[in-house]
């Protein structure tokens, strides 16, 4: 048997023995050069694609082919499929997935399979460059400005508080998935609601919204 045979039936084993991870595109593309590269040389999964919604139109489906197979929303449900999904990710998390799965809407493919998987009890880790108004990939675009920005800012705790965990490119593609972190804590969001529970008093390091780092600032 030749040697570059040999390899092909060895890579193909080792992959088959990684644990798989979903890997949910929507149709946002910042930072997609880098995440992709990332993802290319990434040896702890063996991953599976879901072009959602108009992905496709932002990201070249011959590229995200070499990652791994291609699947269908349909084909995720079936009794069974996410069962040895060790998580979903979701790198390009998009403005308005985040909407509808803070607003328990799920008329999207990207916001229907968030809601699989967390039926499923599946991690979902997502990060944050594209549906956060304040992240440093929209400020450099201009947003965030906008009084649109307080309400689009305020899903992301939303977004925590139904199981979505938002963490680093390196959390995400970690062996372990990362402990989610508690709304009010330092890797959470508190909002105005929360904060004036809180009697306009939140925990050391903790991250406000828009509109209740306004309330704070007032109250002081």
């Amino acid at each position: 048997m030749q040697d570059d045979t040999l390899d092909r039936i060895v890579n193909a084993v080792l992959m088959r023995m990684r644990p798989r991870l979903l890997l949910l595109l929507t149709a946002a593309d910042g930072y997609h050069e880098i995440i992709l590269a990332r993802l290319q040389h990434c040896r702890h999964f063996a991953p599976q694609v879901l072009f959602a919604d108009r992905a496709q139109a932002v990201h070249p489906a011959d590229a995200w082919r070499q990652l791994g197979h291609v699947v269908t929303l349909e084909e995720m449900a079936q009794v069974g499929a996410l069962e040895n999904i060790d998580r979903v990710i979701a790198p390009f998390l998009d403005f308005a997935t985040a909407a509808e799965v803070a607003h328990d809407l799920f008329q999207s493919e990207a916001a229907r399979c968030i809601q699989l998987a967390r039926l499923h009890n599946t991690p979902v880790l997502a990060l944050d460059y594209n549906c956060n108004p304040h992240s440093e990939l929209n400020r450099l675009k201009g947003l965030g400005r906008s009084a649109d920005a307080h309400s689009l800012a305020d899903n992301l705790p939303r977004l925590a508080q139904r199981g979505i965990q938002f963490c680093s490119l390196d959390q995400m593609l970690s062996p372990a998935v990362p402990p989610a972190a508690d709304v009010g804590t330092a890797g959470g969001y508190i909002t105005l609601s929360e904060l004036k529970q809180r009697n306009g008093r939140c925990p050391p390091g903790a991250r406000l919204t828009d509109l209740a780092l306004e309330y704070q600032r007032g109250s002081q």
